[in-house]
């Protein structure tokens, strides 16, 4: 229950922040803000050289930044981590050229992240609110990045049990696979650009010897 409010007052109170992309774009060197000491160069370094991770136009990557749902979204929708096939389709075929919005009350159909979720909708790999908004501003929080990550990778999840909290299947299974860095301590924790490359590089590489924190010790 307290994990739901969170949820909810976060849509409250982050839903109408103004959401403009952000100056990014591949790069063809290292971060300079990443130097090879960093917990996560090995991995961000890798998604760098995959053309999964687009740094800032300064040369920097900025690991420590939270990351919201729409930038995650439009992380994970990308051709080296899932099937994108249709996906520059996906608006005019799945959403009526009258409508303003994208599956949820508060993704404009010309947002620049529209595409992914329209996307990640129709795949089931997003949901959104209890109200009908999907909160892009929002800063994502580690159970709804581990949902969205166990059905990006299409990961087998044990069914929830009566009176279970609908996150921890999938945190079970992240859990499992030792892909939840050492940094993520609470189920509700912000996530960081470097957080998510890590877990997504463990996922994707099939890391499971590095530092990892288990279910058992999440708060």
């Amino acid at each position: 229950m307290v994990l739901t409010w969170f949820l909810l007052i976060g849509s409250l109170l982050f839903g109408n922040t103004a959401l403009a992309q952000q100056d990014t774009a591949f790069s063809k060197n290292p971060f300079t803000d990443v130097p090879v000491n960093s917990t996560y160069y090995q991995s961000i370094e890798y998604l760098r050289t995959q053309n999964v991770l687009k740094g800032y136009l300064d040369g920097t990557f900025k690991p420590d930044t939270r990351i919201n749902r729409a930038e995650f979204v439009h992380f994970v929708v990308n051709p080296f981590i899932l099937d994108t096939n249709n996906m520059s389709a996906c608006l005019k075929t799945n959403v009526p050229d009258t409508t303003d919005t994208v599956f949820f009350s508060d993704v404009a159909r010309d947002s620049w992240y529209a595409p992914d979720v329209c996307f990640g909708k129709m795949n089931s790999i997003i949901d959104g609110y209890p109200n009908g908004t999907y909160g892009p501003a929002n800063s994502i929080n580690f159970v709804e990045a581990a949902k969205i990550i166990c059905n990006v990778f299409s990961l087998d999840t044990q069914n929830r049990e009566t009176g279970e909290f609908w996150y921890r299947p999938f945190v079970q299974r992240l859990s499992d696979l030792h892909a939840i860095p050492v940094s993520i301590k609470r189920f509700d924790q912000t996530m960081t650009r470097g957080e998510m490359a890590e877990i997504v590089y463990r996922l994707k590489v099939n890391v499971t010897d590095r530092p990892s924190s288990i279910i058992s010790n999440l708060r």
